[in-house]
């Protein structure tokens, strides 16, 4: 199995786009690729990421999520994502399914690749590049496995179609996803009252477009901090949070760039499942976008949710320019 970064997998698997440098050599971080399809479909960088795939990221990061595995896409109705994402989990495979389309994506722990490269600090993940009629998907998730006996995994991930035909505009989509194996119970989410704070990984692919036509695509990664306010007398309460430390391939530091996760109201089905807006400011320019979670990990000490996870975005669209960062998160709560 070939050794490289995480830009040039999804480089090769999303822009088609042969990279130099993508050996794993010089001391850059490199990962375990997940194996190209042979043949490779035939994508150029054009394709993949001009103006009408940028806008299609934008609607994503635009789009209200949805509970189930929580789903934010560019596929809407409405404004809310009209994907409905499931995910399980036996035997070292997470079993994606996107119920809206039939479609079902196996990613194992076979097709493993580091995270390094992007975040700074070890994590697993698991990868498919799977060739598709008219097309090539490319779906790539962090992961928590749980222990032997233990329920509680959590996964994150994110997923894209990109069609061989450039100009089969409708056919491009784009989308995140997360979900736990211990959804929290409701009945005992109603009852918390206090704070909490959870923190862990974020990770998703930016995608750009300027007036002059050129195009940029690559991945992201950064931390997560939320708090809960799990209210008082039954009420339930809020949570809200940051993506902060944003940073590119390679470890590079995006200087003064958070996304600020706005208040949302926990809700009362679906493991709290709650949605709120985005709003972040990059090259001068304001983001905004959408964001929602869901509570995991019953049995916790306290007897709050051990862990949340969700999908975030926000895009910034002007002209003929437009801009757009999706991703997901994984937190597990912290010591007070």
């Amino acid at each position: 199995m070939n050794v490289r970064s995480l830009g040039c997998v999804f480089a090769a698997a999303v822009l088609g786009a042969a990279l130099s440098g993508c050996g794993g050599g010089g001391g850059a971080p490199t990962v375990s690729a997940p194996p190209l399809p042979t043949p490779a479909p035939s994508l150029t960088l054009g394709q993949a990421v001009g103006g009408s795939r940028a806008v299609t990221a934008a609607l994503a990061a635009e789009s209200v999520p949805r509970a189930g595995s929580v789903t934010q896409s560019s596929n809407t109705e409405s404004g809310t994502t009209a994907d409905r994402v499931e995910v399980e989990f036996a035997a070292g495979t997470y079993t994606v399914r996107n119920m809206r389309q039939g479609a079902e994506w196996n990613i194992g722990t076979a097709n493993a690749v580091s995270l390094d490269d992007i975040s700074g600090t070890d994590a697993n993940a698991v990868g498919l590049v799977k060739p598709e009629e008219g097309g090539n998907r490319f779906v790539i998730a962090q992961t928590r496995s749980p222990t032997e006996g233990n329920t509680d995994w959590l996964t994150a991930g994110i997923w894209a179609f990109v069609p061989t035909d450039g100009n089969a505009l409708t056919r491009y989509e784009f989308g995140a996803f997360a979900d736990g194996g211990d959804l929290f119970e409701q009945d005992d989410l109603q009852a918390l009252t206090g704070t909490a704070s959870y923190g862990g990984r974020a990770f998703g692919v930016y995608y750009s477009i300027s007036p002059d036509g050129t195009s940029d695509a690559g991945p992201f990664g950064g931390q997560i901090s939320l708090t809960a306010d799990f209210g008082t007398d039954g009420v339930l309460g809020t949570v809200s949070g940051r993506v902060t430390n944003i940073i590119g391939e390679g470890g590079s530091p995006i200087p003064g760039v958070d996304m600020a996760l706005g208040s949302a109201d926990i809700g009362s089905a679906n493991g709290g499942f709650f949605t709120g807006t985005t709003s972040m400011t990059l090259s001068e320019r304001a983001y905004a976008g959408r964001w929602g979670g869901q509570f995991f990990g019953n049995g916790a000490a306290g007897a709050q949710p051990g862990s949340v996870a969700g999908t975030f975005g926000a895009s910034a669209r002007e002209g003929e320019s437009a801009g757009a960062l999706v991703g997901a998160f994984a937190a597990d709560r912290q010591a007070q």
